[in-house]
């Protein structure tokens, strides 16, 4: 057999001081889709388990030097073996406390001498079955991992590489407007001004692809944090930018929370944004942020703006979802899909419920987020 197939196929690793005892294992075992590996002492086992994988090992308890509860505790503490089955054979009558001793060093099973040849290849091939399942899966999880890298990282390339000829293009339409605006009637000057805004809405869009590809790409570094802060200066630079709009926004005292907050203040970003934008119509709106703790944290953000159909909720965290004109209100569609991903990042999920002119809440979880000084709003 070649190396490359022998890697290709799941192994078992039988251990026993006495070698007529491996020669009737390897014998009963004979018929299994799988390379049988031999040890005649615990040292040898530990050697071999450094050399590979094994789907199993089948360890003899009597051994001189060092015995199979050992050898199975030193298998424990190895990073790259700890989960690898053990299975104890043993010809000695074992008492309560020997089998609580052999679970305790980690094995996850007995076999007794003399032993039974149906059960013992019964039990191997399930091993073998999870083992090779095991390594299947992780190969398509590296694979799956591998393709979104590759997407992500032409996204970016891609994104990266389309803003260059928007500014000039951009640029040149301000100066011809700047210098040679008279020369233009009101068709041409409407003309250069739908080529900017379409230019510059482009460089929003693609900013907006350039920030989704760095939050896929981003790690989460959970921290304590108190999101009221975070809150508060986002609101802070909503007012500045439309300093004549009544806006009531309600926050608790305080929001805690376990998450990355660099991340998480991307989140509030955009709800907060939109809950701004959507209630543009309102004379006086009122937006409020808080936190509900019952089997889960869930936090919020309510707003008392135009809404929308609820029958689009399922469909607003996908990227370039709209539903309301770019006229009516600007946008990209891809805020929310940045946010799904962070949320999501952090192990929670987010949802949206809302009606057509009764506002809109957004509800948000964040794994491991349960803090004790969180209040309900």
């Amino acid at each position: 057999m070649t190396p490359a197939a022998a890697e290709g196929r799941p192994a078992i690793l039988i251990v026993d001081d006495v070698e007529a005892n491996l020669v009737a294992l390897e014998a009963q075992l004979a018929n299994l889709d799988c390379d049988i590996v031999r040890a005649r002492s615990g040292n040898e086992a530990l050697r071999q388990l450094l050399r590979r994988e094994f789907a199993v090992m089948l360890l003899d308890v009597q051994m001189p030097e060092m015995d199979g509860y050992e050898v199975a505790r030193l298998a424990r503490d190895n990073r790259s073996t700890r989960d690898m089955p053990i299975v104890f054979v043993t010809a000695g009558h074992e008492t309560e406390e020997s089998l609580s001793q052999g679970y305790g060093s980690g094995a996850i099973d007995y076999l007794f001498k003399p032993l039974n040849a149906r059960v013992l290849r019964s039990k191997v091939q399930v091993f073998l079955e999870l083992h090779v399942g095991r390594r299947r899966l992780v190969g398509e999880i590296a694979a799956h991992e591998r393709t979104l890298a590759e997407l992500e990282a032409f996204n970016y390339s891609v994104s990266h590489d389309l803003r260059a000829p928007l500014r000039p293009l951009d640029g040149f339409c301000a100066v011809l407007l700047e210098d040679y605006g008279a020369a233009l009637d009101d068709k041409g000057r409407e003309y250069l001004g739908r080529v900017r805004a379409a230019a510059q809405r482009m460089g929003e869009l693609i900013e907006d692809l350039l920030e989704l590809s760095k939050v896929g790409r981003a790690p989460v570094r959970r921290e304590a944090v108190d999101l009221v802060p975070l809150v508060q200066g986002i609101v802070r630079e909503l007012r500045e930018g439309e300093p004549a709009r009544d806006v009531e926004v309600v926050t608790p005292p305080a929001l805690a929370a376990q998450c990355d907050a660099r991340l998480v203040q991307i989140v509030l970003e955009n709800l907060l944004r939109n809950a701004w934008k959507f209630t543009r119509q309102r004379p006086r709106a009122r937006i409020e942020v808080g936190v509900t703790v019952g089997d889960e944290v869930v936090y919020f953000v309510r707003d008392d703006g135009v809404g929308f159909d609820p029958a689009y909720a399922a469909r607003m965290f996908q990227p370039f979802q709209r539903f309301h004109a770019t006229s009516e209100f600007e946008g990209t569609g891809i805020g929310l899909a940045i946010v799904n991903r962070i949320v999501g990042s952090h192990g929670g999920r987010i949802w949206a419920e809302a009606s057509v002119g009764g506002g809109a809440r957004f509800a948000f979880t964040l794994a491991a987020s349960r803090a004790a000084s969180t209040r309900r709003p």
